[in-house]
């Protein structure tokens, strides 16, 4: 499938890049809002902000967990306001609006739900959400349109560096080379991964041994540490991001790797290799 570029304007409204941005797509009538949670107050006078639309809260656990909680409402202005008070969690807000006066109740009602959807399957923030949205009915020619809205929001929501649609690996298809981990047999440590732009990926289900080699440095301990809770009786629940083939192999096998010998290709050439 052919990609075609985009282009986004971008608007800092305070002048400042630690201040309120817009974010536009060309030829889309939506438009999107970054509002750090200390200037909501600055955007009383803001007309757009007082339409429908939906908007996203984003925050950080102590652990460096980042956090989301996934909105609508048909005054955003008003709803920000009162998430001043009720939720203390966030630090930013993200709002998406139409130009146009098109969206209504039921629309910023299936917005929210696809959205939450979305985060949830892609699994890269907690969502803070304590009810699944309800899903309103739209018509067929409605939901075309409210699609196309999505896809832009999720292309400026990256844009404005927060990855919370879009999943480890991406849509694998069947052009993509995935590489292989075994050593020893498997016995310590197995698995599928593949490099991306954010570092390299080991898709879940790959095997884990179960004890430390005793050369194994800190940080390998750190990395089991760090993803102990997505494994389960030595096997990876979901896909995990490393920062380097070399980090993803140690995790597997408990000590020292260098992962751009020890990943290969079914046909047995080295990620090395394949990069060189």
């Amino acid at each position: 499938m052919k990609k075609f570029g985009k282009n986004i304007k971008i608007f800092l409204i305070d002048g400042d890049v630690n201040g309120r941005w817009t974010c536009e797509l060309s030829n889309w009538t939506g438009k999107a809002y970054k509002i750090p949670r200390n200037l909501i107050k600055e955007c009383a006078e803001r007309e757009d902000l007082q339409k429908p639309g939906v908007y996203f809260l984003f925050g950080m656990q102590e652990d460096d967990k980042p956090l989301v909680y996934v909105g609508e409402s048909e005054v955003i202005y008003k709803r920000l306001l009162e998430h001043l008070s009720t939720k203390v969690y966030w630090n930013e807000c993200i709002v998406f609006i139409s130009k146009d006066e098109y969206l209504n109740k039921a629309h910023i009602k299936y917005l929210e739900h696809r959205f939450y959807s979305l985060a949830k399957e892609a699994n890269r923030y907690i969502i803070k959400n304590d009810t699944i949205p309800t899903k309103s009915n739209v018509s067929e020619a409605e939901e075309a349109e409210l699609e196309e809205f999505i896809y832009n929001a999720k292309i400026l929501m990256g844009t404005l560096g927060h990855k919370v649609f879009e999943t480890l690996t991406g849509a694998i298809d069947q052009q993509q080379t995935l590489f292989y981990f075994q050593r020893k047999g498997g016995e310590r440590g197995k698995g599928v991964g593949l490099p991306t732009s954010e570092g390299f990926v080991v898709l879940k289900g790959a095997y884990v041994a179960p004890e430390l080699l005793e050369s194994a440095n800190q940080w390998v301990k750190d990395l089991r540490n760090k993803h102990k809770d997505k494994i389960k009786d030595n096997y990876t629940t979901e896909d995990i991001l490393f920062s380097s083939p070399s980090a993803a192999s140690a995790f597997l096998c408990g000590g020292s790797s260098n992962g751009l010998v020890e990943w290969k290709t079914r046909e047995g050439i080295t990620l090395k290799e394949m990069q060189g």
